[in-house]
């Protein structure tokens, strides 16, 4: 009972995280997250790859950032 009360809460808090975002930033900020882990997942990734392409990407727009639009 003990594990279903932490997974509840878990569920939770994750769902007020991201609602912050969404509301910060927009709906399509959320899309393009959501894009983006079904990718991760059409390429069945293990969770090291997939955080490993997250931080590589995470990167990559760090170093590019003059070429992103900037609000």
């Amino acid at each position: 009972m003990e594990r279903e009360t932490k997974r509840a809460s878990y569920l939770e808090k994750f769902k007020r995280e991201n609602e912050m975002v969404k509301g910060l930033f927009g709906r399509e900020v959320d899309q393009i997250g959501t894009d983006l882990v079904e990718l991760l997942k059409k390429e069945d990734l293990t969770l090291d790859q997939a955080y490993a392409s997250l931080q590589y990407a995470y990167n990559l727009i760090k170093y590019e950032s003059n070429f992103l639009r900037l609000k």
